[in-house]
């Protein structure tokens, strides 16, 4: 294989990786359009992670999340998003970081701080749903 066609393969290799990170990056969004609960909350170890919630009822209906952390981040706050489908506001204020880990499976010591991270921006997210008086329909 000459040198020529070894740069042909990287630069089609990276023209697919940068069309498919644009792609994520655009079409992805960054927050449930209307989110009735919203956090963006970044942790000690430099990770941040956001979710988003919309509920119908009362109950959340769609869920939205990021990270810009490690794939065990994403894993966390993924895990959180998915606890959170369906319950009540009651219900997710006792969605604990165990609750997060009990869905994962398990997590080295090393990173709980990330399901810790993803409790506290779910909880977060909860908070600010309860101060939207037009959102839970009580004025405070």
């Amino acid at each position: 294989m000459s040198a020529v066609s070894i740069l042909v393969v990287v630069v089609v290799m990276l023209g697919f990786g940068l069309i498919w990170f644009l792609l994520s990056y655009l079409l992805g969004g960054s927050s449930v359009v209307g989110a009735d609960g919203h956090a963006r909350v970044t942790g000690n170890c430099g990770d941040t992670m956001e979710l988003s919630f919309k509920m119908e009822g009362d109950r959340v209906a769609r869920t939205h999340f990021w990270t810009d952390g490690c794939a065990t981040s994403r894993t966390c706050i993924e895990a959180a998003a998915l606890l959170a489908y369906g319950k009540t506001a009651a219900e997710l204020k006792a969605i604990s970081m165990m609750d997060i880990i009990d869905h994962i499976g398990s997590l080295p010591d090393s990173h709980l701080h990330c399901a810790q991270l993803a409790e506290t921006t779910l909880h977060q997210a909860v908070r600010e749903y309860y101060k939207n008086p037009a959102a839970t329909g009580a004025h405070a």
